[in-house]
């Protein structure tokens, strides 16, 4: 049975649809899906999941001129991306490990742990990459036992209004957003609600042009221009996130063993740079654009009968072909 990636979020989430105030989640399950580090997550309603794992999202909102501008200088390479390898108490890197996990469904897939983990806010000389670097070493060092989130609970807090979009549920994780967001001189995501939040193929090529050719896609956007869907193209999954500069955005993307990529650059049909990278489970299309970075995770781990989709490079060039980065 083929997977799709909102069936493996479980209740973590559906980037096309946002849970109501009143719906909750236990802090049993948020503790298991994040011990899984399932796909790219991000979750703005109540403490539904304490770490963002595996990501890839999409944020957008009506920006009313997309031109053409220059574009920044291609500095592509995983390298310059990665928040590097897991480490235990010690400070000894943690090898990558899979397992198989069969969810409330019936359904098995495999679940990678101590993923190496990137940046789908920028490459590393960039604000935006060293404030979601700064916050994801923070986050993954906070409340490790859980007593922080099992006091709260999934009850509404105080910091819902202006941190939603950032799970956080105490002050210190309050104060050390703003640190941050000082520190690097951004903006905060506006929490997503109901009314703005959701958007399916037609609705996001309404607000920014076509996004993509030969694909059908739903999901989230925010106010400030980031976005990301979860999409079908032919028998590959994937997962586009758009994530607008000058933004703190905390969502990253693990991609397993770097060292198991083949990486090049290529250019577009939309005669952008990118940088292609692909495994024989994930494959990874990267633009480091005017206004926004663009990450694009493909899965190849989900396929028929728990066997990979296998990807060739011509193929992944082709996928990239498909994508409007004039646009984004």
């Amino acid at each position: 049975m083929k997977l799709h990636i909102h069936d493996l979020m479980e209740n973590i989430e559906d980037s096309s649809v946002q849970l109501e105030e009143t719906d909750v989640v236990s802090s049993d399950k948020i503790k298991e899906l994040t011990k899984m580090k399932l796909n790219m997550t991000e979750t703005n309603t109540r403490h539904r999941g304490k770490k963002k794992a595996l990501t890839i999202g999409i944020a957008a909102a009506v920006v009313a001129a997309l031109g053409i501008a220059s574009y920044a200088a291609f500095s592509g390479s995983l390298e310059n991306v990665t928040f590097g390898k897991p480490k235990d108490s010690n400070g000894v890197e943690l090898p990558v490990s899979e397992s198989k996990v069969t969810n409330d469904n019936g359904d098995e897939y495999t679940v990678y742990e101590n993923n190496e983990s990137i940046s789908v806010q920028g490459y590393s000389d960039s604000p935006e990459y060293k404030a979601a670097k700064e916050w994801h070493e923070f986050e993954d060092n906070y409340d490790t036992d859980w007593k922080i989130l099992d006091k709260v609970g999934n009850k509404a807090t105080k910091w819902d209004e202006k941190y939603g979009a950032y799970n956080v549920y105490s002050q210190e994780m309050a104060d050390k957003v703003d640190e941050i967001t000082s520190k690097y001189n951004l903006k905060l995501h506006e929490p997503l609600s109901v009314s703005d939040s959701d958007a399916d193929t037609e609705k996001f090529n309404e607000m920014y042009g076509t996004v993509m050719d030969n694909a059908t896609y739903d999901g989230y956007y925010f106010t400030d221009g980031t976005f990301q869907f979860d999409g079908d193209y032919g028998k590959y999954d994937f997962q586009l996130r758009r994530t607008v500069k000058g933004v703190f955005d905390n969502v990253y993307l693990g991609i397993g063993d770097m060292d198991e990529y083949e990486q090049w650059e290529y250019k577009t049909a939309s005669g952008v740079t990118v940088l292609l990278a692909l495994s024989k489970d994930q494959a990874i299309i990267i633009a480091d654009l005017d206004k926004s970075f663009v990450n694009v995770n493909v899965l190849l781990w989900m396929g028929e009968d728990d066997k990979p989709d296998e990807m060739s490079k011509a193929e992944l060039e082709k996928m990239a072909d498909q994508i409007h980065f004039d646009i984004l």
